[in-house]
């Protein structure tokens, strides 16, 4: 529910981001907006009666006027200068490699952007399942063109990598973070800069619960969950030397405020301190829009930044490399490998509890302000399926600004509901996919360990991923291709999965439209792909038959089936009714088979 909760939030925090740019926008050309008014024609012409004199005899007054009009014609040239310098920078603005290695890059006053950050490990360690992560969320926002304060929160909560003294401990990790960066030095316009950025965070974490001991308790043998409420903090001084165009260099020296000791069971030091810290990175511009970010960064003491399965402290150095790409001015991908597990300033300098793994970090970033990519609007047909299908989903993106609500029930108990918001013309990002699978018949034990961890009776799932739009006709490309990700977790077994698929979607005619849709499941349970074919036929202007078909490739590989009827009331509301044996219609549901067929019904909104 905690979960539920935050989601919730970001969706609302998301429109409201959204609402308060497109407002924005709106004054703005309103001031800058031409109003024509008429004016009455003045018959008494009193331009005669004028005397024309200098100013108390002083002809320097119209030269100071001339200056001054001079001076104002130049202040005016400046500012449409920097307001186009201003909307090169928004796209390609990157304010840190790590959050304990800022990068002296700022963003235009009264401008924010928010961004969505994942870290994971590649497996789950003795938790099991896909990895271990630590999301984060980060909203920046620029006081002036030379400071910006940054909010960042991040939550992991899941069993320590490594068994300790033969027992999986539960630990959970939470944090609110507040970050002020400002600029202290700029020489030679931006190509040598020397920044200050303090930290203070809310820590909230925890050890142990009732079947495992806390790693806090040196003392005894007994089992329990020990929480610790802490203030944290962090110091930085990020120096940068632009060499070039397209190439920075950043040097980093900081220090971290944290605990060396919590709880009263323990004997010695048994958490990590206090630590100074030296990082360097660089930042490349490969392409126009694509970013190569690289660093390494030594943790010099007093304190430690990792612990075995021993509860052996000791330091690790931390390292970074991976690539941005601004997709355009609104929306940025990174993608990273890194050992750094910590999602904020003062944590990021830890690695994995209990282990020290590298690990994935992906991340997107959206900026209201930044300018979207233009596509040309969908027609009535292809509005009526950017809905997407039953079990195989489109290329097809409904415009930014839009919310996609989607509604499915079976005869078999099925229960699915999703969210997605356009945070662009080619990007949507999903805020709430959940639901449960019930009833299902799979035929004695076959694959047993997987549907019991992802499929069983009443077992609630709850998904987040994102959707971007790579190409489309309606920015001359000859069909829709779109890549989508999701991941989540089953909340009975606490196990998650990664859901990827690469759709494409062609425009036969004015009646017909089909989809190729490879798809991969991956887990810690089985691992393996799919495909999805279906089509859109227009049999009338609001009835549609949609046919789909689903094959995994695998051991025992499943073939599913389903046929669909769809009535529009309108191109943004529409009814599907269904008879399909997929498990269901959510991800890893869609490329397997029910041993029965079932009765069902969907209901698609955009608005």
């Amino acid at each position: 529910m905690r979960l539920i909760f935050y989601v919730f939030l970001i969706s609302q925090l998301s429109n409201f981001i959204g609402v308060f740019a497109e407002k924005l926008n709106d004054d703005s050309s309103v001031l800058n907006s031409i109003n024509w008014e008429k004016v009455e024609e003045n018959k008494s012409k009193p331009f005669k009666k004028i005397i024309w004199r200098s100013y108390k005899n002083d002809e320097s007054y119209f030269g100071n006027n001339k200056k001054q009009s001079s001076t104002k014609k130049g202040t005016k040239s400046s500012n449409e200068e920097r307001l186009s310098e201003s909307s090169e920078k928004l796209g390609s603005s990157i304010t840190e490699i790590e959050p304990f290695l800022p990068l002296n890059n700022f963003l235009e006053k009264g401008n924010f952007q928010t961004s969505v950050r994942w870290k994971s490990s590649f497996e789950g360690g003795a938790s099991g399942g896909t990895g271990q992560q630590n999301p984060s969320f980060i909203f920046d926002y620029g006081i002036s063109d030379s400071s910006l304060i940054t909010i960042n929160f991040s939550e992991a909560d899941d069993k320590l990598y490594n068994i300790i003294n033969g027992q999986k401990v539960d630990y959970h990790w939470q944090n609110y973070a507040f970050s002020f960066k400002k600029k202290l030095l700029n020489n030679n316009e931006d190509s040598f800069v020397i920044s200050i950025v303090p930290t203070l965070e809310y820590w909230r974490h925890a050890s142990g619960s009732k079947d495992s001991k806390s790693i806090y308790n040196q003392k005894d043998s007994q089992d329990g969950r020990d929480r610790f409420d802490n203030l944290i903090g962090s110091l930085s001084l990020p120096v940068s030397k632009k060499l070039n165009e397209n190439f920075t260099v950043l040097i980093v020296p900081g220090v971290t405020f944290l605990p060396e000791k919590l709880g009263s069971k323990g004997i010695e030091k048994n958490a990590y301190g206090n630590n100074f810290y030296i990082g360097s990175g660089i930042v490349l511009d490969m392409l126009k829009d694509v970013n190569f970010l690289a660093s390494h960064t030594s943790p010099l003491g007093p304190g430690n930044n990792y612990f075995d399965k021993d509860l052996n402290y000791s330091r690790k150095p931390i390292y970074s490399i991976g690539l941005g790409w601004d997709v355009n001015s609104k929306i940025g991908i990174e993608g990273k490998i890194t050992n750094s597990f910590g999602a904020s300033p003062s944590t990021g300098l830890l690695t994995i509890p209990s282990d020290n793994q590298p690990l994935y970090s992906a991340n997107i970033l959206y900026k209201p302000y930044g300018e979207d990519t233009y596509l040309t609007p969908l027609n009535e047909r292809d509005k009526s399926i950017s809905n997407g299908g039953i079990t195989v989903n489109n290329a097809l993106m409904p415009k930014a600004g839009t919310s996609q609500i989607k509604f499915n029930y079976d005869e078999g108990g099925n229960l699915f509901g999703s969210y997605g918001y356009s945070l662009s013309n080619i990007f949507q990002v999903e805020l709430l996919n959940i639901g449960s699978f019930d009833g299902l018949n799979f035929g004695g034990d076959k694959n047993s360990n997987l549907y019991s961890t992802y499929l069983s009776d009443n077992n609630f799932n709850f998904r987040l991923g994102g959707k971007l739009l790579i190409f489309s006709p309606q920015k001359n490309d000859l069909y829709w291709v779109s890549l989508r990700s999701s991941v989540g977790r089953n909340n009975d077994t606490n196990q998650g999965y990664l859901f990827s698929e690469f759709i494409n979607t062609f425009r036969v005619n004015n009646w017909l439209a089909f989809n190729v849709s490879p798809k991969y499941f991956f887990s810690g349970v089985e691992s393996f792909g799919g495909i999805g074919l279906s089509s859109y036929i227009n049999l009338f202007d609001n009835l549609m038959l949609i046919p789909e078909i689903n094959t995994s490739m695998k051991n025992n590989s499943d073939l599913n089936s389903t046929l669909a009827l769809r009535y529009s009331f309108s191109p943004e509301k529409s009814l599907d009714l269904y008879y399909s044996d997929a498990a269901g219609v959510q991800d890893i549901g869609q490329i397997l088979k029910n041993e029965g067929y079932r009765f069902g019904i969907n209901l698609n909104f955009l608005y």
